[in-house]
């Protein structure tokens, strides 16, 4: 709940910027995640946040928005999921006489993606590397074999291997899909991306960890990217 309210908190200062630019440097460190199933971005997600005193924003991006769309949130993990807004949503109007907008939802991510990018933290999926694409932030794109990410998912007690691999393919194909419908771009388009980890032949995601700390401190503070630190006012 408390990174709901931080969601909030940064919503309404975002609301407040003038043209001066005071706030165009963020709080903290600002990352985005984009992350093949099993690949261990989440693992990388959760360490990297830790290593920086940062919060990680998932599954609090989705209930932070239903709060503002004031909408069922299994309603709106629907349409983060990208189940079909034709096939599936016409029930849920139907019972509920409430329309799911496309645009509304979109516009809601958008501005919920631009305010954590002035507060600072992790954000994890949503094309967040796309809405922060001109940001002071470090975008990862976490990737995997699907045979070896499933094998990796079923060595950690998640399932067969079998039905890890029909997961990883699923659930690819869905955040691919999800990044083309709401974006119109491609997920695996390595232009949007800063750094790019394929963790096929990792046990450890440690030292991918320890060289994204780095990154991330450099990006924040202006030495990447050709991104300056605002001087201190005389």
């Amino acid at each position: 709940m408390t990174n709901i309210l931080n969601v909030i908190s940064a919503m309404a200062e975002v609301a407040a910027v003038t043209t001066d630019g005071s706030l165009l440097t963020p709080k903290q460190p600002v990352v985005t995640i984009s992350r093949d199933y099993g690949s261990g971005g989440d693992v990388i997600a959760t360490r990297l946040a830790q290593r920086l005193g940062l919060s990680v924003y998932d599954d609090e991006i989705l209930r932070a928005m239903a709060l503002r769309l004031k909408e069922d949130p299994a309603v709106v993990r629907q349409l983060d999921e990208g189940l079909g807004r034709a096939k599936d949503m016409w029930l849920y109007r139907l019972f509920s006489g409430k329309e799911v907008g496309f645009d509304a939802y979109r516009d809601t991510l958008i501005k919920l993606i631009m305010s954590l990018g002035r507060l600072g933290g992790v954000i994890v999926g949503r094309g967040a590397h796309l809405i922060l694409a001109d940001a002071r932030a470090l975008r990862i794109r976490i990737i995997g074999t699907p045979t070896v990410c499933a094998a990796r998912m079923a060595a950690e007690g998640h399932g067969t291997y079998e039905e890890q691999l029909v997961k990883a393919r699923e659930t690819n194909h869905r955040r691919e899909r999800f990044v083309h419908d709401m974006f119109g771009a491609h997920l695996a388009d390595v232009h949007q991306y800063d750094v790019i980890i394929n963790t096929d032949r990792m046990d450890d995601f440690e030292d991918a960890v320890e060289m994204l700390v780095l990154m991330a401190e450099a990006v924040h503070n202006g030495r990447m990217l050709g991104l300056k630190k605002p001087e201190a006012a005389q």
